[in-house]
């Protein structure tokens, strides 16, 4: 019994953390929190199941947080290829078994992010204002991306979020906190709700510590979100930028130690 108190206590300080980080920074919960399952004693696909039942409360929060927000406006253009061809590819990615060893993608995809963190962090224009005339070509290529993206979102526990955000801020061209609110609202909570519940249907979830991990998400992403809507465009950047680098280091290690 004090054993697991202690586990939740430490699930909970852990979930809390990484979801308000992750507000901030449009994305990865998944490479504390998930990790952080699994050391508590979760087999893998448990894990996996019970990790994306307990984000999807990352973007509830900041949902909540974003009613009170008047300035925050929907791309209807992006909010369509982000439900229609999103939501399709997690499914995709969550029940096709990839011929690319696991290991060998997320070294891979955390080379990927660490560039992509040093780039963004190099380009002073990224993510400062947003683009009014978007071109056909970036729609093509922003929605291919947005495909590669779910896919990852359903097959690995980890980076959905950063690359969403992105895609959204550096192809279609929104400001970096518009951008953070798309993917909370449509990674963060679609896409997670629909891995979820097809992880769900394929291996089981530790429900015992959802509860802990709920309140523990809202929260931290109702709080981060607060942050997110007072910080400087500039400093939520540098954020994004350190985040991605920092998760992209976990990722390779992860990798190497499969």
């Amino acid at each position: 019994m004090t054993e697991e108190i202690i586990k939740q206590a430490i699930l909970f300080c852990v979930t809390f953390v990484a979801n308000l980080f992750a507000s901030v920074s449009g994305g990865g919960a998944g490479f504390i929190q998930f990790p952080m399952l699994i050391l508590l004693g979760l087999p893998f696909a448990t894990a996996l199941g019970t990790h994306k039942v307990a984000v999807v409360f990352l973007g509830i929060g900041a949902i909540s947080k974003k009613k009170f927000d008047p300035t925050f406006k929907f791309d209807k253009t992006v909010s369509l290829i982000m439900l229609l061809a999103g939501c399709t590819s997690v499914v995709a990615g969550s029940v096709i078994i990839v011929s690319v060893p696991s290991d060998i993608a997320q070294i891979v995809l955390g080379f990927i992010v660490i560039a992509s963190g040093i780039y963004t962090l190099l380009k002073k224009s990224f993510g400062t204002t947003n683009l009014e005339n978007r071109s056909w070509i970036r729609t093509i290529i922003g929605t291919i991306c947005i495909i590669l993206v779910g896919l990852f979102s359903g097959s690995l526990s980890s980076g959905a979020g950063l690359f969403a955000t992105l895609t959204l801020a550096g192809i279609f061209g929104l400001e970096l906190k518009r951008a953070i609110m798309h993917t909370m609202i449509f990674v963060a909570t679609i896409w997670n709700a629909v891995g979820a519940i097809t992880v769900g249907a394929l291996t089981e979830i530790h429900w015992q510590w959802i509860p802990a991990m709920i309140i523990a998400a809202f929260t931290g992403a109702y709080l981060g979100t607060s942050l997110l809507t007072n910080l400087p465009t500039k400093k939520v950047k540098f954020i994004f930028s350190i985040v991605s680098i920092l998760s992209g280091v976990i990722l390779i290690a992860e990798g190497y130690l499969k």
